[in-house]
């Protein structure tokens, strides 16, 4: 018997929640760094993000549309891709802390 696999979030829009991935997202920035870490590694620590994993899977699928795994967003868009994507979101997070901070 298959396991049904957990639809993977669509939400780009950081909210609240997202700024307690921050530690994730330093492991991640290290294991991008590490020419040893594997895709699964890099998959395990993305997954721990939904906006992050979301703007992976909508990276990937700019390029082609028969991408239906993290891993598999992953592989298509290479370690640069992801550390394109990451680089954007933590931009996003540091302005939307501020934005928080400000209020």
């Amino acid at each position: 018997m298959r396991s049904r696999q957990k639809p993977l979030p669509t939400r780009c829009e950081v909210a609240v929640e997202d700024l307690e991935h921050l530690n994730v997202l330093h492991d991640l920035l290290a294991a991008l760094n590490d020419e040893y870490a594997s895709v699964s590694k890099l998959a395990m620590l993305t997954s721990f993000s939904p906006v992050l994993t979301a703007r992976v899977m909508k990276h990937a699928r700019n390029r082609s549309n028969n991408v239906d795994t993290l891993a598999a967003a992953l592989q298509l868009v290479g370690n640069r891709g992801l550390e394109k994507v990451l680089l954007e979101f933590l931009e996003d997070l540091t302005i939307f802390k501020a934005e928080q901070e400000a209020k």
